[in-house]
Formats: C-alpha cells, structure tokens, sequence
C-alpha cells in the first residue's frame, strides 16, 4: 500500500468531497497507515484547504531564494574579498554582497574549495602551480641554513 504524503492527501480529499468529518478522517486513515499517517493537524489542515475550494494534492511552489544567486559572477566577487582579507567571516561577505550566509558558505566550501586554518581562509588543495611555487620556496630555505 502506498503510505506516501500524496497518496494520504488524496484519501482525504476524497472522504471530504463526500463531507467526511475531519476527526472521522483522520481515524480512518491512522487504522489503514497506522504509524505512517500524517499528523492530526496536517490531516485537519488539508480538509480545511479542500473545504476551502484546493482540488491539486501536490505541495504549491514556496517562495525563497532561487539558485541563481550561485553564478560566476558572485563566486567572483566571494573570492576577490577573501583574497582582499583573508580573515574575513561569512556574515561581513553575505552583508556586503547581499546573499545569505548558507549561499556564502555554499560558495567558499563547494565552488571556491576553500577552508578555514587559524582564522583565515585558505584553499583547501593546491593547485600545481601553487605546489611547485612552495617546493620552490622549501628548496631556497633549506639552501640558506
């Protein structure tokens, strides 16, 4: 038997079209799902929203933040500012650049590879010019001592 939330909506969209009580809904649906019922107030909410004209059973889109936020152009301007001060926190770059601090994160952690040693940020893994560059710089110390 499908226990899904979908499945669960349409069982009560249908006992409310035939003027089901919601109490009566919901005791009906919690002896055939037993644990995998939906809550008491979700199922008296969709009777309340089916009573009220709802004839779809998905979620509606919510709104928020869309994934735009994420694009070159704002992964540019995160990583100008930490190579400007490298001890910079993500709410200073989320309040500057107007994005959230999950978005910032996301940013420096995912896309910028980046991470925090002793308050500032560094990347995570060395590109091959970086690597050569500190052997370069390891072989001319251990010449000068």
């Amino acid at each position: 038997m499908d226990s899904s939330r979908s499945a669960q909506r349409a069982v009560i969209q249908f006992l409310r079209a035939e003027e089901e009580h919601a109490s009566q809904i919901y005791r009906r649906i919690k002896e055939v799902y037993g644990e995998q019922c939906l809550a008491r107030c979700t199922i008296f909410r969709w009777c309340h929203r089916y009573e009220a004209g709802r004839v779809n059973i998905k979620d509606l889109p919510r709104t928020g933040q869309a994934h735009v936020v994420i694009n070159s152009a704002t992964i540019s301007a995160v990583n100008e500012l930490i190579r400007q001060n490298r001890r910079i926190i993500t709410r200073e770059i989320a309040v500057e650049l107007s994005i959230s601090k999950g978005t910032v994160r996301h940013i420096i952690h995912k896309s910028l590879g980046y991470g925090k040693v002793c308050v500032q940020w560094v990347p995570k893994h060395l590109s091959e010019n970086q690597k050569i560059e500190r052997m370069g710089v390891c072989l001319t110390q251990e010449f000068l001592h």
